[in-house]
């Protein structure tokens, strides 16, 4: 079975293959020009989304076809596309098979991922190899990428990664006797791109396309240039340059076709000055504005940091003055808490005054009774409480009624009535009643005026000087 399917597929090589040496005067030279990608696949995309793989190759492919047709009337000139349509692999072959074209010429433009240390110039000629070389698997794996647009691509296409000695046998037959030429062209090609275009050399290469592989004649995938390099992209993107380009092209197809029917054309004078001072203008323009750009950027950061900063100072001072308040508010709540505790001993303190006083007004009324009775006299009971008030220490509490930031006169409403004194602390000017080195009598005196000035409080002088109310409690205690 086998060998019967390898005979078959033999005799239609056979039958396909008519070599181009015998081709007659009055014969058409065809030529399939390709535009590789288009429609919804854009192929490579440059650094302005706008700037597409698909663009540039029908543009350059549109130009070698207008060069043949004005220059060589004897050549048919085919497009597998002429407006940004898709074109699946099978259907750019077809076209090709069905025309029994003389030469496929497959326009590509080259990228690789984006990168400051990776970026290639140059062209490159691709003819078709029934193995996977590893140098070149980038270029084929995105050029067969192709395949994912169309539905049954991975089926149809199965051979574009073969596993099998009989798909190897099949292709080698039906490939073999256009693979010299292709190389022959692509030489052509690579010589003309390099020589005549100034394009940086980057070889004649060898790889398994899938639109290289389903073609019945020699087969060429030309890439003019990497899109992905930003000099290499102003040039493709311009006019200029892709009229270098598809000038280099012709010169090869034609160069080709002389070869092959005697038939000479016309050869294109290649003038790359004005395409390269295009490039140079459009290059300095590009490194003025990245230049440019990067100032702008540099100055935006500095301005950045200096607002962090300012932001950080800003931060720094309401934290300062946040732990200030915290100092003032846990300050403030001791002295509550102190306040709270003074007028706790005060009302304790008070309640003994009351009971003293209340034992006093009963002694007092056993000695007006004694005056009428003197026996009641020996019921008078002594005193042992009483003592005379003595400076301790040069200690003196007073009562505290208020504080002002502005100095207020004696006799003022303010003082509701009472001979106050002042001092001044800070700011503040703070007014007190009242002065005794006794501190139950201070307690006193804070009791009377507790309905005029319910928020007094009591502080302590030593020699004039302000000092820790606790710690003159404590001395007149130990006292």
């Amino acid at each position: 079975m086998i060998k019967k399917t390898i005979h078959t597929i033999l005799v239609l090589c056979l039958a396909l293959a008519l070599p181009l040496t015998a081709m007659g005067q009055n014969d058409k030279f065809i030529v399939v020009l390709d535009a590789g990608h288009g429609g919804h696949d854009a192929g490579a995309v440059g650094r302005p989304t706008t700037n597409r793989e698909k663009d540039i190759n029908l543009a350059i492919t549109l130009k070698v076809g207008q060069l043949l047709k004005k220059n060589c009337p004897d050549v048919q000139v085919l497009y597998t596309r002429d407006t940004d349509v898709f074109v699946t692999l099978d259907g750019r072959a077809n076209i090709a098979n069905k025309a029994k074209a003389n030469l496929f010429v497959s326009i590509h433009t080259n990228a690789i991922e984006r990168s400051p240390s990776r970026q290639p110039v140059g062209v490159q000629s691709y003819t078709l190899s029934l193995k996977t070389v590893g140098t070149n698997l980038e270029v084929e794996k995105r050029e067969n990428s192709v395949i994912q647009f169309e539905a049954d691509g991975e089926q149809k296409y199965s051979f574009a990664n073969p596993n099998s000695s009989e798909s190897d046998i099949i292709f080698e037959l039906m490939q073999d006797q256009d693979m010299q030429e292709s190389v022959n062209f692509a030489k052509l090609a690579q010589e003309e791109m390099v020589r005549s275009g100034g394009r940086n050399d980057m070889g004649v290469l060898q790889a398994n396309l899938a639109v290289l592989r389903l073609t019945y004649m020699p087969s060429v995938l030309l890439e003019v240039g990497f899109i992905s390099t930003p000099a290499e992209e102003t040039f493709l993107m311009s006019d200029e340059g892709r009229t270098v380009m598809a000038q280099c092209i012709y010169n090869a197809i034609s160069r080709y076709k002389t070869q092959h029917t005697g038939r000479m054309s016309n050869l294109e004078k290649i003038d790359t000055k004005a395409a390269n001072k295009i490039v140079e203008e459009r290059e300095a323009e590009r490194l003025k504005q990245e230049a440019a750009q990067a100032e702008a950027d540099a100055k935006k950061a500095e301005d950045e940091r200096k607002a962090d900063e300012a932001r950080a100072a800003q931060a720094a001072e309401a934290q300062a003055k946040a732990q200030e308040a915290r100092e003032i508010a846990e300050r403030d709540n001791a002295e509550a808490k102190q306040a709270t505790a003074n007028r706790k001993a005060a009302e304790a303190q008070l309640k003994q005054a009351d009971d003293a006083l209340k034992k006093a007004e009963n002694e007092l009324k056993l000695a007006q009774a004694a005056t009428q009775n003197p026996a009641l006299l020996s019921k008078i009971p002594t005193s042992s409480n009483s003592k005379t008030t003595q400076p301790t220490a040069g200690i003196v509490f007073k009562v505290q009624l208020f504080a002002s930031q502005r100095e207020i006169k004696k006799g003022s409403a303010e003082m509701k009535g009472l001979d106050a004194d002042s001092f001044k602390e800070g700011d503040l000017y703070k007014y007190t009643y009242g002065a005794t080195t006794d501190y139950n009598e201070i307690l006193r005196i804070k009791k009377e005026i507790a309905s005029k000035f319910p928020d007094t409080f009591i502080v302590a002088f030593k020699d004039g000087v302000k000092m820790n109310t606790n710690e003159a409690i404590k001395q007149w205690r130990a006292k």
